[in-house]
């Protein structure tokens, strides 16, 4: 353990993450496009429902983009919990033959998609920036938000690589959850402002700012779509969550870990 100090703990998770990257888009024509390629069909299809069938999206102007603000950090979290999920079986025959630090590899998925995430947005500001979406001083915030919520996925997806070791199902249940959670999630519709209008239970509206994920989505919104400072329980809710589900997964992490490589 001594062994394994932060300079070789850095070259692990870089050498992990480049690995997860080169694996991922092997013969991929598009590679990275696809993560920014998926939330945009994602988009046309929810705008066509919600604007065309349902006609709900059109309280919100340039709904497209708004949708499309939610949907790339969905992307992020959802790829990564899915993704994390198998990492200790994918790599047993590496855990078996060498020591290190297994909880890298969980969080070497997250690290992976992370990096996805930071180019989308790149593309994203670009086009809110070209439909008169100018970012205001409240976009140096975003790099604390983006942090918060990449402590909280990783506590999570360290609880579910752990999970799925000893129990396959967790795989499956979490597609499930994630189906649920995504409508359950302010992201094709806003908690604040127009949201009143959209929502009309106010009890409703609080059980959904509970969801560990409204928070940073809420931040999301207001910081690119809107150009304004994000609410303060938008910060205390994002920040609660991050810290306890990341001190619960690496406490569970550490204590399972030896019978975890065993059962590998």
């Amino acid at each position: 353990m001594s062994k394994w100090n932060i300079g070789r703990l850095l070259l692990l998770m870089e050498s992990l993450v480049a690995k997860d990257l080169k694996v991922r888009y092997k013969r991929s024509i598009l590679g990275f496009a696809w993560f920014l390629l998926k939330p945009l069909f994602s988009m046309v299809v929810y705008y066509f429902v919600f604007t065309r069938i349902l006609r709900f999206g059109g309280a919100i102007p340039h709904f497209s983009l708004f949708l499309l603000t939610g949907l790339l950090p969905w992307n992020f979290f959802s790829s990564s919990l899915s993704g994390s999920t198998s990492s200790l079986l994918d790599n047993h025959r590496l855990i078996r033959s060498i020591y290190f630090p297994r909880m890298a590899l969980p969080a070497a998925e997250v690290a992976a998609n992370l990096i996805h995430l930071l180019l989308a947005l790149l593309v994203l500001e670009t086009l809110l920036i070209v439909f008169g979406h100018y970012p205001g001083l409240s976009i140096i915030l975003i790099l604390p938000a983006l942090l918060l919520l990449t402590m909280m996925t990783t506590g999570i997806s360290m609880l579910l690589s752990i999970g799925n070791v000893f129990y396959r199902d967790v795989k499956q249940f979490i597609e499930v959850l994630l189906l649920a959670w995504f409508y359950a999630s302010p992201i094709i519709y806003p908690l604040d402002s127009i949201g009143v209008d959209i929502i009309q239970s106010d009890r409703l509206v609080q059980i959904l700012r509970f969801n560990p994920i409204s928070g940073f989505m809420e931040i999301m919104h207001s910081i690119f779509y809107a150009g304004t400072w994000p609410p303060l329980w938008c910060w205390v809710s994002l920040a609660s969550w991050s810290i306890v589900l990341l001190a619960a997964g690496m406490t569970v992490f550490r204590k399972a870990e030896p019978v975890v490589v065993k059962e590998l």
